[in-house]
């Protein structure tokens, strides 16, 4: 059971967890939310959430096509919080979701990668046990198939037609990130998730409180810039305290008239790679009377991240970006870590395998990992998993715009997000005027919401507007590679016949290597495959020379600001790992901080690593 609070960047003591025991059904067809459904005191199976009921974790373990899920679970409200307004907060439900509280329908959400938050205060009973039920619906992908000839398990297929065609269907409008959008795993699509997949609690606040505070960091003037933001227009107080390592720094009171207001720190420490100095605050709420109406902590970061000319600077200094593809996939738990414990000690792998940061893959992490990279010093970039999508339809914009603002917004006070990447990958094989748009749309949309920070549009490819160009490359064989990234005339692109021209931005290869390696013992279990598979390495000792050489390519490009390395962990069949996918080591780490960190710091001299 996951009961850390899953949101510590804003917290209240007033919190109940209800992850757990739930009771569910699930059908492989869309049948409807019947009312015998919503009179049932419990359904018929048993289900550990926040795990999906794919997973292991979840206590069932069903693998098929799930396309709608029934949730019951009964609450009790503790009586401390008598005559408070009641909150239920959901990290995430994949992906159409109806909530219902003592059969009265309380919200609707449409997306299952953002936060979601309902007032259940007319709904609820106080001392006595409260019924919360959901209906969801996860359709399945258009085009998908079931196990037919064409499926091998290794990313191989025998109709190229079938899949084009798969591709182009504009009816795919749903975003789904990793998610097998057929019957199994194949290539690097993987388990689905469907339903509940991260924790569901509950909040008591009073009537007048602190809806929420953008917490903002200037370099230069050495302040913390506060947004806050109200249950309603209030006449009232907003004390804010500040402290470093339990040390108080400063305390100063704001009207909540003020929209927006900084408070400067004196020395600030400022926060960097390894080194994760936060400052914590806490919010109190105050009436006329001095009466307190709401307390919220919270915390934040004086750093700064920007572009200046064709590189990336870091509280001034330029950045050379080591970073690791994190696809955030477990093998018990697949979209949802089994523990808190298992967040951080993927980044701590991490950075012992030598990278300083992750470009979190085709999924949005939920809040706690980031909590865990702001505590280590971890730089991140925080994507949308976009995949399922065709970007090329409009129904797709529709769909990019109903999760994406509310993700930035719950996101962007952590300061170890230095990047927004609202895009993967987008559809090679077409990129019509609607393509192009939706790119320069999420690129506005993106900074509009969050000015402090670089937008990159769409990793890889097609670029529209960006602030950062990258590509993907994983040709296997280091002399190829270094004659591509360094063309006689202009710089790589993947698809220029499809991308608006480069225009000096900072330069990042953000997907390359992704050397297959496998241990002889797990070859007859795991049917696998990984990028450079037509001169896949024969030895362990291979494997190190082409990650050194690839890497050394690279690193000797002048133009390039950064990487980033394929992958953190393998995932299901796609083997390309530094770790295996149970996080055990699959390489001696050390040789991997050499190839990764050791050789970055001896040949980008100049640079903050």
């Amino acid at each position: 059971m996951r009961k850390e609070h899953p949101r510590p960047i804003f917290y209240r003591k007033d919190w109940l967890n209800l992850n757990g025991k739930w009771s569910c059904e699930f059908s492989k067809d869309i049948k409807g939310f019947s009312k015998k459904k919503l009179n049932k005191k419990q359904f018929s199976k048993k289900i550990n959430v926040p795990f999906c009921p794919e997973s292991k974790l979840s206590g069932i373990g069903h693998t098929d096509f799930i396309q709608e899920m029934y949730y019951q679970k009964s609450f009790v409200i503790p009586k401390s919080w008598k005559n408070k307004k009641i909150l239920l907060h959901f990290g995430g439900v994949d992906y159409q979701t109806s909530v219902f509280v003592n059969k009265k329908k309380v919200g609707s959400n449409i997306g299952g990668s953002t936060p979601f938050s309902f007032d259940i205060t007319n709904a609820i009973v106080e001392n006595k046990s409260n019924d919360l039920k959901l209906h969801v619906i996860d359709k399945r992908c258009q085009g998908s198939l079931g196990p037919t000839p064409w499926y091998f398990g290794d990313g191989t297929f025998d109709n190229a037609k079938l899949i084009k065609k798969w591709v182009l269907n504009k009816k795919r409008i749903q975003p789904r990130g990793k998610q097998s959008p057929h019957q199994h795993s194949w290539g690097c699509y993987y388990t689905r998730t469907t339903g509940i997949w991260q924790t569901v609690w509950l909040e008591a606040v009073n009537k007048d409180n602190i809806k929420n505070i953008t917490i903002q960091s200037n370099f230069k003037s050495s302040s913390f810039i506060f947004i806050p933001e109200y249950s309603r227009n209030l006449s009232c107080n907003l004390k804010i305290d500040v402290t470093f390592n339990n040390k108080k720094i400063i305390s100063t009171i704001q009207p909540t008239s003020s929209k927006k207001f900084s408070i400067k720190i004196s020395k600030p420490k400022l926060w960097s790679i390894g080194k994760p100095n936060l400052y914590n605050f806490t919010f109190t709420l105050l009436n006329k009377d001095k009466k307190i109406l709401d307390v919220v902590e919270s915390y934040g970061g004086m750093r700064s991240i920007e572009i200046k000319r064709n590189k990336i600077y870091l509280n001034g200094k330029p950045l050379y970006q080591r970073l690791v593809l994190d696809q955030g996939f477990y093998p018990k738990g697949i979209w949802t870590a089994p523990s808190d414990k298992d967040l951080k000690n993927d980044i701590v792998l991490s950075m012992k395998a030598g990278f300083n940061g992750a470009r979190l893959h085709e999924k949005v992490f939920e809040d706690r990992f980031h909590y865990w990279a702001d505590k280590l010093g971890y730089l991140t970039w925080a994507e949308f998993p976009n995949w399922g999508l065709n970007e090329n339809a409009k129904g797709s914009e529709i769909s990019f715009m109903k999760e994406w603002p509310r993700i930035v917004n719950y996101l962007k006070n952590h300061p170890s997000i230095i990047t927004w990447t609202p895009f993967n990958e987008t559809n090679t094989l077409e990129c019509n005027s609607q393509h192009k748009s939706l790119m320069r749309k999420a690129y506005s949309i993106t900074k509009k919401l969050d000015p402090t920070r670089p937008v990159n549009e769409t990793s890889g490819y097609q670029h529209q507007k960006t602030d950062i160009w990258t590509v993907h490359h994983y040709e296997p064989v280091p002399e190829i590679l270094n004659k591509a990234l360094n063309p006689k005339k202009g710089v790589y692109r993947n698809f220029p016949q499809f991308e608006t021209s480069y225009k000096n931005e900072p330069y990042i290869v953000d997907e390359y290597g992704g050397v297959w390696w496998l241990p002889i013992n797990l070859r007859k279990k795991i049917k696998s495959w990984g990028h450079g598979d037509k001169v896949r390495p024969k030895t362990i000792q291979e494997v190190y020379e082409r990650m050194e050489k690839l890497t050394e390519v690279v690193l000797k490009t002048k133009h390039i600001q950064g990487f980033c390395y394929t992958q953190l962990t393998d995932v299901e069949q796609e083997t390309n790992g530094v770790y295996l996918y149970d996080r055990t080591n699959k390489f001696n780490v050390k040789k991997l901080s050499n190839i990764f960190k050791d050789m970055s710091l001896k040949l980008k001299k100049g640079y903050i690593q």
